[in-house]
């Protein structure tokens, strides 16, 4: 899967399926896959992609109402998933030297929490990706918005930063959520973005 150019309008037709997987209350499903097809700069496979990434934010069973949706709106069968495009540890890419204290908090949780995060979240179905890790923490972002999750939005909007997301191009995508999340979360996506230095 070619790499996706770092900007809002190319990310936010899979962000509002994210979003929807997220919020089913806030925007529905049907909806977002619909719009995402309709849009010709959207191949399927990054849609295919974007419902198999959502289960480490919102679980097997909306990954499959995902794809039972999308085989009856495309009407065409799955297709061949890539190669993954990334090299090295995603956790470790995503949360930078902040990574050994994010591992260190989940495990302060329960050690089990940390262990399925890493392996499973990150090692088996991030890593596995062929989309970009700038992508992924768009998707996470969009997922966490709609959630209205606010401790792990801050990480994945840094996480996002430092896979190549500019301060201005994340903020347009989360503006692009605006119509379909609360005002509040919004609000404080804004808040915290700003908060961050440059990268």
């Amino acid at each position: 899967m070619n790499h996706r150019p770092l900007t809002a309008t190319r990310h936010l037709p899979l962000c509002r399926i994210s979003l929807a997987l997220a919020a089913p209350d806030r925007l529905l499903l049907t909806e977002a896959l619909a719009e995402a097809l309709a849009n010709e700069k959207t191949p399927l496979e990054e849609v295919e992609e974007s419902l198999l990434q959502s289960i480490p934010f919102s679980g097997f069973p909306a990954a499959v109402e995902g794809f039972s949706l999308l085989r009856e709106l495309a009407q065409e069968p799955a297709t061949t998933r890539a190669a993954p495009t990334e090299d090295g540890e995603v956790f470790d890419r995503i949360y930078g030297a902040d990574a050994d204290r994010v591992s260190a908090t989940l495990a302060r949780g329960h050690l089990t929490l940390e262990r399925w995060v890493r392996d499973f979240a990150y090692s088996t179905v991030m890593a596995s990706s062929p989309l970009a890790v700038a992508t992924l923490e768009a998707l996470a972002v969009a997922s966490l918005i709609g959630q209205r999750r606010q401790l792990p939005l801050h990480s994945h909007l840094r996480g996002a930063l430092r896979s190549g997301w500019g301060k201005q191009e994340l903020s347009r995508l989360i503006d692009g959520l605006a119509d379909v999340a609360d005002g509040d979360i919004i609000a404080t996506a804004h808040t915290l973005l700003e908060g961050e230095e440059s990268r």
